[in-house]
């Protein structure tokens, strides 16, 4: 079947997540995505433990579906080439510190005019504009400022990071939406658009209720833990067999559920647990009820038992229990891709899913430079002999 963006080309000039993440998903769509890297180092991603023979797992789940163009563009020529695969493609993402398409003589203004459909995607942590645009940051510094780092961890200790590269990934989210909002744009207007995302505004965006709150309450959220001031029973519960199992049954039709479930029916007719905003006020009191109930069973029979009674419940899964796990393999979750460095491997499956055509992974992630010559051959009609001279001269 043909992907849902087949005919799209990418050109994915970015280094890290934010950008070339984003063109890893417009890939699994059905784009052809061309990865534009540094001759003789490539991507910043190849590099990132763990490693297999060298080789970053991390690059081979991220870097997948693309084909491979080494281009040094800080030289004229391969600035030109760019401008000439620019002409030929319907999307460019970077996400460079602002202003080094300018230095390049690459500023988006200046490639629309050479391909006025082209649609130009950048990234950054602070934005392309305001008093910080300038300053070096990475994923954390983006939820530093978009407020997620504030109110992650617990109330006694120090901020905790998320367990993944949050901002960068959600920023890849957001820039793909955006980017194919632009191309359903285009086929009304015939003409391409900038997107401009930063990792701290796309935190922020999903921030829930925090900026209302703050302007509206004067509420300053805070470090809470597993738990919320404004929902409870709702925990990371320890287990009989020392794991742990999560339970959300806070609302005022499931905490009824829960109660029967665990036999504690009496529990309803305490005025501290009579309705949601009760609960919450007695936050660590039924909590802990629920706490004391999870250690006299395993993890297993809370399962069965919350599920059982329509009550929200899943184990914590630690990466060798979601492999394993019946359901994530009736859905086929995880998939095998046959990376071109490493050979068949257990990757995540594409997503969304898509029942008419549906997201695939065409090729593991490339050896830096793999498609160089196919790529300009095919696009640019560049022949063995010009390929070898710019091959010399470190351009490609």
């Amino acid at each position: 079947m043909s992907g849902a963006l087949d005919g799209i080309r990418v050109l994915d000039l970015g280094t890290r997540i934010g950008a070339p993440f984003a063109a890893t998903l417009l890939a699994e769509l059905g784009a052809d995505v061309i990865k534009i890297e540094q001759p003789g180092t490539g991507d910043f991603m190849r590099t990132v433990p763990p490693l297999e023979d060298g080789v970053s797992l991390w690059w081979a789940v991220d870097g997948r579906g693309k084909r491979s163009v080494t281009l040094d563009l800080s030289t004229p020529q391969g600035q030109d080439l760019l401008r000439r695969l620019a002409a030929k493609s319907d999307v460019l993402v970077e996400n460079f510190q602002p202003g080094t398409l300018e230095k390049w003589n690459l500023a988006p203004e200046d490639l629309k005019k050479i391909n006025p459909r082209l649609i130009v995607s950048r990234v950054s942590v602070y934005g392309q504009d305001g008093p910080y645009k300038d300053r070096p940051g990475l994923d954390r510094n983006g939820i530093a400022l978009g407020g997620l780092l504030a109110i992650t961890g617990y109330a006694d200790r120090p901020p905790v990071r998320p367990g993944v590269i949050i901002a960068d990934y959600t920023t890849a989210l957001f820039n793909s939406i955006g980017i194919l909002a632009a191309l359903f744009e285009r086929e009304r207007s015939e003409k391409g658009q900038t997107v401009e995302l930063s990792l701290y505004e796309s935190i922020l965006r999903i921030m829930e209720w925090t900026v209302a709150g703050y302007d509206r309450l004067g509420i300053v959220r805070e470090r809470t833990g597993n738990r919320l001031a404004n929902s409870a029973p709702l925990d990371n519960y320890e287990t009989l067999d020392k794991k742990y199992v999560c339970i959300a049954a806070a609302g005022d039709v499931l905490f009824p559920r829960l109660c029967k479930a665990m036999s504690r029916e009496d529990l309803l007719s305490e005025a501290r647990f009579a309705n949601l905003d009760a609960r919450a006020q007695n936050n660590d009191a039924i909590n802990d009820i629920v706490a004391e109930w999870c250690k006299t069973r395993t993890l297993r029979e809370i399962e069965e038992i919350l599920a059982r009674h329509h009550v929200p419940v899943s184990g914590v899964y630690s990466i060798d229990e979601i492999v394993a796990d019946p359901h994530v393999q009736a859905r086929n979750s995880i998939v095998t891709v046959d990376d071109p460095a490493l050979g068949p491997m257990k990757q995540q499956a594409p997503t969304p899913r898509l029942d008419r055509t549906p997201l695939e992974i065409r090729r593991g992630a490339p050896r830096l430079g793999e498609h160089t010559d196919e790529v300009l051959d095919e696009l640019l009609g560049i022949a063995n002999e010009e390929l070898h001279t710019l091959r010399g001269r470190g351009v490609i």
